[in-house]
């Protein structure tokens, strides 16, 4: 596993949040070949973590001049793919058609050179005079350090704007979520901030409520007992619909999260509770699924009619469990 810094300056603000948005990012070709950056960017594979860092200091600096450097804005990506060519439109300004496709698992906003070492630092500042070219950070440590004065850190209320802006100002301290969807993923740093990513959503979601009402069967329950689940699947979705409220739902674990989860029941175009084709595999569970049969589910919104209609396509359908591996898109609006 390598980790890569990219330096993305104010100027592009823009083209930083739609490469966020879309999971992707992209060099102009002169950029992609400047001095060693064709073997680091051949030499990326998936799992390979891209650190963007966004809005530091002033470059011009000796070397270790950034060490106490403060990052307005710090995004950790994962890689899921090779790094390839493509001229489709992605950015306003130009066709930066050397690109990789990210996982993007975490916004930070105001991090500090102390969180991620000088290593890490001096390839910010390399790769802010090299026109934001990925520069390896020759730190092994960088991304347990990076995580753990993340998890260490409390957050506080923020005025950031920009990409990090809905992700600051909540509680995290308490994450009753504790089976998240992370496919073989055993890498401590995309499950720690996968956790902090739902902490955040369920805090937002539910404010820190002791009880709940369950969005499929109407239950009442200790906060405990109901999941901040997502409506399109968390690993079918980017960070915009991961985050996106419409996205998340009440669900208990006394049924209701497992049998939408694994595409049991589904929820119709009108908000409705239907049994799927998949819910009749057992009279057992049949007669589970027939209880909740005919509810409206509180969840179902014009917002959320989009994330309902991916789940009825994509996982309540009789064959859609093995069908659905493409990666996520961007959500119609």
């Amino acid at each position: 596993m390598s980790v890569v810094a990219v330096y993305v300056p104010a100027a592009s603000k823009r083209n930083f949040e739609i490469g966020l948005r879309e999971s992707i990012w992209g060099w102009k070709p002169e950029t992609a070949e400047k001095a060693n950056t064709p073997e680091v960017l051949d030499g990326l594979k998936p799992g390979d973590y891209v650190l963007f860092g966004h809005r530091g200091p002033n470059a011009r600096v000796p070397e270790g001049g950034w060490a106490d450097a403060v990052l307005r804005e710090l995004a950790v990506a994962q890689v899921t793919g090779a790094v390839y060519k493509d001229e489709a439109t992605v950015w306003p300004d130009d066709a930066y058609p050397v690109r990789v496709r990210l996982d993007v698992l975490d916004l930070e906003a105001t991090v500090e050179g102390g969180q991620l070492g000088a290593a890490a630092m001096e390839a910010f500042r390399l790769s802010a005079n090299k026109q934001g070219t990925p520069v390896p950070v020759a730190d092994p440590e960088v991304m347990t350090r990076l995580v753990d004065s993340i998890e260490q850190q409390p957050i506080a209320s923020s005025d950031a704007t920009g990409p990090t802006a809905a992700w600051h100002g909540l509680d995290t301290s308490q994450d009753p979520d504790r089976y998240l969807e992370l496919g073989d993923s055993l890498d401590r740093p995309v499950v720690a901030l996968a956790r902090r990513e739902q902490a955040r959503v369920r805090r937002a979601k539910f404010n820190g409520r002791s009880s709940i009402r369950c969005d499929l069967c109407g239950r009442e329950l200790p906060q405990a007992l109901v999941r901040a689940a997502h409506v399109r699947k968390r690993s079918q979705s980017n960070l915009e619909q991961r985050s996106h409220l419409a996205n998340v739902m009440a669900a208990c674990v006394l049924g209701c999260d497992a049998l939408f989860e694994d595409g049991y029941i589904r929820v119709s175009s009108d908000g409705i509770v239907e049994v799927s084709e998949k819910g009749a595999a057992s009279a057992d569970l049949l007669a589970a699924v027939r209880a909740l049969e005919g509810r409206r589910c509180t969840a179902h919104t014009p917002d959320s009619a989009q994330y309902f209609d991916w789940h009825w396509t994509n996982w309540a359908a009789p064959s859609a469990a093995g069908a659905v591996q493409a990666g996520p898109e961007t959500p119609a609006g």
